[in-house]
């Protein structure tokens, strides 16, 4: 049997903490050695009862190297650059969640886009409480095997 975990990159972008007033991001997802990427948001119980005018929007955006090693300046994704989500907004808007129903859950977005760096930021929209979030990134189709995931 192959063993799945020396054959997928897993990172946490984010750790584990609340987010209430100011904006949380998966930091620079570097893609290179991989051929495929998703992102998993993790998404605690919030404190706020979520509306359209109280909410939490998560964005993708990507990236080119700069030359350096290092993203330059991201630019929103669109429909055609992730899996598992249609009609981003312009701004890269994939989900915005405006019921506590779809708090207590993961969403998985995956990265087609063809750059070397993602990043996934969950802003909060008239939030004062909050509650508990944290991301995951997960590569796969690595180039060398076995990933080192300790």
């Amino acid at each position: 049997m192959h063993s799945l975990v020396d054959n997928i990159g897993i990172e946490q972008s984010l750790a584990p903490q609340t987010i209430q007033a100011s904006a949380l991001n998966s930091g620079n997802i570097d893609t290179l050695g991989s051929d495929t990427l998703a992102i998993t948001v993790l998404i605690g119980a919030m404190a706020d009862t979520l509306s359209s005018s109280v909410h939490l929007d998560l964005k993708i955006e990507h990236a080119d190297d700069d030359g350096t090693g290092s993203p330059g300046a991201y630019a929103a994704c669109a429909d055609t650059d992730v899996l598992h989500f249609s009609s981003l907004s312009g701004a890269g808007v994939f989900l915005s969640l405006t019921a506590n129903s779809q708090t207590q859950k993961r969403c998985v977005i995956g990265y087609t886009g063809g750059k070397r760096f993602v990043r996934v930021t969950a802003t909060p929209v008239s939030l004062t409480t909050g509650g508990p979030i944290a991301m995951l990134a997960l590569k796969g189709s690595v180039h060398q095997l076995p990933v080192a995931n300790a």
